[in-house]
């Protein structure tokens, strides 16, 4: 359960905050909300307060934790698959899950790659998007805009 103000990340809308909890009636039944307001592209949806709908929601990393994914960052890259389907299918399931550490980690990993060979538009997007959201986890830790998030 979360609270109103906490920091949190959802994984098709990366970072955002809490900034209310409301009883709706929705098809004549009344349930409670989490009004989240997202970083990205200035969006704020409903999320019911049930359990099921918000298990993949989690608080954003701590600040001290930063640290650790700008080590990543630096650290050696893993080898992706070599085949774009197999590496399209690894990129899905790791934004799916919104694990901060995998997403550092699979940034650096295409950015390797992309020193050996041109990326796709395709696969550019992909990076382009596993940025934004790592940055706008970071843009709402630090309290700094997405694209000062993106320089760090």
């Amino acid at each position: 359960m979360f609270n109103i103000g906490d920091k949190i990340y959802h994984p098709k809308f990366g970072a955002g905050s809490i900034v209310n909890i409301e009883e709706k009636e929705i098809l004549k039944e009344i349930k409670r909300y989490y009004m989240i307001k997202f970083i990205i592209d200035d969006i704020e949806i409903m999320l019911p307060v049930d359990y099921n709908s918000h298990k993949k929601v989690r608080k954003v990393i701590k600040e001290e934790e930063l640290k650790i994914i700008f080590r990543k960052m630096s650290e050696s890259p893993n080898k992706l698959p070599s085949k774009w389907i197999d590496r399209l299918k690894l990129y899905e399931l790791i934004l799916s899950e919104g694990d901060a550490y995998k997403i550092a980690e699979t940034i650096r990993d295409i950015n390797f790659l992309s020193s050996k060979k041109q990326l796709s538009k395709s696969e550019d997007k992909i990076l382009d998007n596993f940025i934004l959201f790592l940055s706008s986890e970071i843009s709402i830790i630090l309290n700094v805009s997405i694209e000062e998030a993106k320089q760090k």
